[in-house]
Parts: structure tokens; sequence; C-alpha cells
């Protein structure tokens, strides 16, 4: 299951709500119910972590933590 990929929507959904979420689903062509059912890879993770920090405007691994 793709916990860290779910953890990110969470992270952006309650930091930049809907809109937020709907754009990080845009931006990594993924949306939030496939990124938890999916298997958590490298490549992906790397591309939503870009994603997420370009929506939120902050480094997305400081929240992870």
């Amino acid at each position: 299951m793709g916990k860290i990929l779910e953890q990110i929507y969470k992270i952006v959904e309650a930091k930049g709500g809907l809109p937020g979420r709907m754009k990080l689903a845009q931006k990594t062509g993924i949306p939030m119910q496939q990124a938890a059912a999916d298997r958590d890879r490298a490549m992906v993770i790397k591309r939503f972590k870009k994603a997420a920090t370009e929506i939120l405007g902050i480094d997305i691994d400081e929240l992870l933590k």
C-alpha cells in the first residue's frame, strides 16, 4: 500500500485544502485513492514530494517527520 503517498496527500490537503489536493492529483497524475492502493515506489515518491513542495511552498520532508 502507498502509505507515504497517502500521507503526502493528507498533508497537502490539510495545508492546502481541496484545491491543494486537486493540484497534487494534476501534477502527479495519480488520484488519492489510487495512491493509497498503489505500492510506494522511489520514483513515484520523489515525484509526489516535488509536487507537494511546489504546491505548499515548503519542503514536504519537514512535514513527513
